[in-house]
């Protein structure tokens, strides 16, 4: 309600807000309800890897990269491919082509009995950051089959997979020396992996991978062919490593 009184000599002007009472809200008259406080979701502790199962390479970035248990030894591993008959060399010694090995140990060997071209076959490993103290981090085998047409030798992009069955069943005793159900996962992982190291599955950038049970992967990629007038040579990469 508006009311206005005037004057001559001057003009008083009265405001009167006629102002409704206010109501009181369901919301304020409600009876608070008290709410439990709230608590973090509780975890539980971590649970230890299982026996044989990757751990990780620094303790401080347990997310970050994985490594192989402290009981894997690759010296040791090293040494057992040795009784094999290959010729297992220690960082700076040559090997028969004549190149410095850079690594700690690298085991090769090679093979031209029996087939129409020589098998070159290599095994070495890596650490942790390269440290030779570092943790184990991967294997990795090298199997390359080489023909010379003047020999009359021949070979195909088939053939470094099917090299790959005996040299890999070679190191694999030793890398799982003691360990009958990883060394069981690793040869059931392999045979199901073998068909796809010969196939274009394995001449990707990622390769042709099968993973065990335990938490390991192994992986086959093809290498590029090379070739000379004379002689052809075709490789395959196997590596061993926590997946």
């Amino acid at each position: 309600m508006l009311l206005i009184v005037g004057g001559f000599v001057g003009l008083r002007v009265y405001y009167v807000l006629a102002v409704e009472p206010r109501q009181t809200s369901a919301e304020s008259t409600r009876e608070a309800v008290p709410t439990a406080p709230k608590t973090a979701p509780t975890t539980g502790a971590p649970k230890p890897p299982k026996p044989g199962a990757p751990v990780p390479c620094d303790p401080e970035l347990p997310n970050f990269q994985q490594c192989f248990p402290k009981d894997y030894n690759p010296d040791a591993v090293m040494g057992g491919v040795a009784t094999e008959g290959w010729s297992c060399l220690r960082k700076g010694e040559l090997t028969e082509a004549g190149s410095r090995v850079s690594m700690p140990r690298l085991c090769e060997t090679k093979d031209n009995v029996g087939q129409s071209y020589t098998i070159w076959a290599s095994i070495k490993y890596q650490t942790h950051d390269f440290q030779p103290t570092g943790k184990l981090r991967e294997f990795n085998l090298n199997v390359s089959t080489s023909a010379a047409a003047h020999k009359g030798e021949r070979t195909t992009a088939q053939d470094p997979a099917k090299a790959l069955i005996p040299a890999f069943e070679i190191t694999a005793e030793h890398i799982w020396q003691g360990k009958p159900e990883q060394l069981k996962e690793a040869t059931e992982a392999f045979a199901q992996l073998q068909p796809q190291c010969a196939s274009p599955a394995s001449m990707t950038t990622e390769g042709a991978t099968a993973t065990m049970p335990s938490g390991y992967k192994i992986t086959c990629t093809a290498m590029p062919a090379v070739g000379t007038v004379d002689a052809t040579t075709y490789g395959m990469l196997l590596q061993i490593r926590p997946a």
